[in-house]
């Protein structure tokens, strides 16, 4: 059968069962299957177990589960309101103090999450009704919210890192360091664009006055600000240091941290048996999702190898006599449209078996193009119609129109595509540090 009555049926069938809301996983490991018995009929099908468990059984995929437990561990015992309070007594003197608040406290909490959506989840839940009593402009809360979650798959520890990592063979722990100063870039740059709008308009983030101030939870507690920072700063360290120095692999980097985060719960008389049991269970569940799609799209791609039609697509590519900073803008495209419609566990499964021998034929550094794949798909967090950072704003928002939280978000998206052409410009931002590292 040709390659492009394969390629046909290929993009009609998935473009089908996800037009009509079938889960992603099994879209992929259906079409997979069709493409298989149309090139290698019944017999195709004996590998499929080989794939299945040689997905399963990963040593390095064990992080996330691990990561999964750490985040959801702080997310509902609580600590992340003491950790927000925190924040918000040491940052709220600024113009625009409390949105810059939101960026620095998502860009801090990501690094002991590893998720966009719990990261949003987390500071959007404490700091939407502060914010809101504040005065605050509704859209540019919802905005700074949905984007500093999306340093969550930015700043190490990352799930879509460890599982981009895993596919195309590289080091899980040199590609999370590589993700700390584009993460604190965006940070910066997020926050230099909250200084600039608030300078031009203070009505968007009005000064607290004192009435306020005693009125918030956040602002008037005794605490130390800094002993409120400090378990989440510590557990930040403890994980990356551990990775950085060599002491640790990311997996047992991952056990550490969830462990770590018990005993915080713990610290703060927040350990209960409902926090335990929920923390567990939304871990089982989201691992096994994230389990589903690896296999359905490991099932596509090795239906794509068997039939020669990644080969093939390969073969076009390169055929088209493109430069390699053209392949790279078709590339960014690429990413941005899928972003609209497909998460980003499934975008990364579904193109680079196909475009990985593409990208190493045009000699890029896999390490700094693992770091722009994730802002591309952070990016996806925050575009319409399926930005999971926009449902999770919206879910937390108590009854904001969705278009508002649109809105807000929208700038957002255009400083992160200025971030990735300065990575572009300097990729020595991304590669300084693990070259560093791989001196140790």
């Amino acid at each position: 059968m040709s390659s492009e009555v394969i390629i046909a049926v290929l993009f009609i069938a998935l473009g089908v069962f996800l037009f009509v809301g079938q889960w992603t996983a099994f879209a992929l490991g259906i079409v997979g299957v069709i493409v298989i018995m149309m090139t290698k009929g019944w017999v195709g099908l004996l590998g499929l177990s080989s794939v299945v468990w040689n997905n399963a059984n990963s040593y390095i995929l064990i992080a996330v589960p691990m990561f999964l437990l750490m985040g959801e561990v702080i997310l509902r015992s609580g600590t992340s309101k003491a950790f927000y309070s925190g924040i918000v007594k040491l940052l709220h003197r600024l113009p625009g103090g409390l949105l810059h608040a939101n960026i620095v406290a998502c860009a801090i909490f990501s690094a002991v999450s590893g998720s966009s959506v719990a990261t949003a989840a987390s500071v959007g839940t404490v700091a939407i009704p502060e914010l809101k009593k504040a005065g605050y402009r509704s859209s540019h809360v919802y905005g700074s919210l949905a984007a500093g979650g999306t340093l969550g798959i930015l700043i190490p520890p990352s799930i879509v890192m460890v599982l981009y990592a895993a596919l195309v063979e590289e080091s899980v722990g040199r590609l999370f360091i590589a993700g700390i100063l584009p993460g604190l870039l965006m940070s910066l740059v997020f926050m230099i664009y909250i200084a600039v709008i608030v300078y031009r308009d203070p009505s968007i983030a009005p000064v607290p006055d004192a009435k306020l101030k005693e009125a918030s939870e956040l602002l008037s507690g005794k605490s130390n600000p800094l002993w409120d920072v400090m378990p989440i700063v510590s557990l930040l360290v403890l994980v990356l240091g551990g990775i950085y120095s060599g002491l640790t692999t990311p997996t047992e980097a991952a056990a550490v941290g969830a462990g770590g985060a018990l005993v915080m719960a713990a610290c703060y008389r927040q350990l209960t048996w409902p926090v335990l049991r929920d923390s567990v269970m939304s871990t089982v569940k989201t691992t096994c999702m994230v389990s589903m799609i690896i296999i359905g799209a490991q099932i596509l791609s090795t239906a794509l190898t068997f039939s020669g039609v990644s080969r093939e697509i390969s073969e076009w590519i390169v055929g088209l006599g493109l430069s390699k900073w053209e392949f790279f803008f078709i590339l960014v495209v690429l990413y941005i449209i899928l972003g609209c419609f497909v998460d980003g566990i499934s975008m990364i499964y579904m193109t680079l078996p196909v475009l990985l021998p593409v990208i190493k034929i045009f000699g890029f550094d896999l390490i700094w193009l693992g770091v722009i794949i994730t802002i591309l798909i952070e990016l996806g967090q925050i575009t319409p119609p399926v930005g999971l950072n926009l449902f999770t704003i919206h879910g937390i928002s108590g009854g904001a129109k969705f278009s508002e939280i649109v809105a807000g978000s929208t700038p957002y998206v255009f400083l992160m595509l200025i971030v990735i052409a300065i990575l572009t410009v300097y990729p020595e931002i991304v590669t300084w540090l693990p070259e560093t590292m791989r001196g140790k």
